[in-house]
């Protein structure tokens, strides 16, 4: 499998894309020993090394993590001062799960945690909203998952004010605009009333430029709780309330998956092997088509030695 170097380093959780990219230029970045100067493509079995950290090589699918985002959080991968955000509501999870089990019994688990790990979001949700949210470490398949051609149902949990208009939730159903924002086919349905409110699950395709709350809000519907409740195959009443849990890419997503790059190719192999005489001797081809008679001589010469 090949890979471009930023994006090994991406998909490895140390730094976005572009910083790998900076990185690589600031000459910060080993491959197999060598400082690289260039955006190439490495395989998977190459040394990759930032700043001394070991890049681990990309695993065949994409990594997938959910967790239940609470109200009055912003939906950011950064940390702002006076203002909670994803990273910093991670960050105080992990700091608090340590407190509470103590250093010896945490060993490990910064290795599974995310709060000082690169990540995407594959959609935010609103200040004010809660709900289901999807963090991945690829931003190909993030960008994939909310294109409106794949296609993928998301599901809201919507309590308004007053009576939603039906002629218009019909309307919806085949297919609603807002702001000059196409949305395709909306899905209402009524499962509570009360004398003052009302509450509605929402079903349509998801993207970063189709909002909910833009579209409820061209329907004169006024807000008054958002809950993300799933997206295609995921549900927020699986996960724990104050756990970011790591989820298998399901079936039904995995032609959504980057393919990696696949050809053959000669690559060094660390290490050494045993020889018939007992004696541990470095790793070389001999007699081999892919090298010519002086190259095989040679190579036999440096095993030898």
């Amino acid at each position: 499998l090949f890979e471009r170097l930023p994006r090994r380093i991406s998909l490895a959780g140390l730094m976005s894309g572009h910083r790998a990219a900076e990185a690589i230029a600031a000459g910060r970045v080993l491959v197999d020993g060598r400082v690289a100067t260039a955006n190439f493509k490495v395989f998977s079995e190459a040394e990759v090394l930032v700043d001394g950290v070991d890049v681990p090589p990309p695993r065949p699918l994409p990594r997938l993590w959910a967790l239940s985002k609470p109200r009055r959080v912003l939906c950011q991968d950064s940390e702002r001062e006076g203002m909670p955000t994803l990273r910093s509501m991670l960050r105080d999870r992990y700091e608090r799960e340590v407190n509470f089990i103590g250093q010896v019994q945490s060993l490990g688990l910064e290795r599974e945690t995310l709060h000082d790990k690169h990540f995407v979001i594959v959609c935010g949700l609103p200040f004010t909203a809660d709900g289901l949210v999807l963090l991945t470490n690829d931003g190909l398949f993030a960008d994939t998952l909310m294109r409106a051609e794949s296609k993928i149902l998301t599901a809201y949990d919507v309590k308004i004010s007053g009576e939603p208009p039906a002629e218009l939730l019909y309307k919806w159903r085949r297919g609603a605009r807002a702001g000059g924002v196409d949305y395709g086919q909306v899905f209402c349905s009524i499962t509570r009333r009360t004398g003052t409110t009302t509450r509605m699950r929402i079903r349509y395709v998801e993207t970063p430029q189709r909002p909910l709350d833009m579209l409820l809000e061209k329907g004169r519907m006024n807000i008054m709780a958002l809950r993300r409740h799933g997206f295609g195959p995921y549900a927020v009443t699986e996960l724990p309330l104050d756990r970011c849990v790591e989820l298998p890419v399901h079936k039904s997503l995995k032609h959504l998956c980057p393919l990696a790059d696949m050809r053959q190719a000669l690559v060094p192999c660390r290490g050494g092997m045993l020889a018939e005489d007992g004696r541990l001797r470095t790793v070389g081809l001999e007699g081999s088509a892919a090298l010519s008679g002086e190259a095989d001589a040679a190579s036999a010469i440096g095993a030898a030695e």
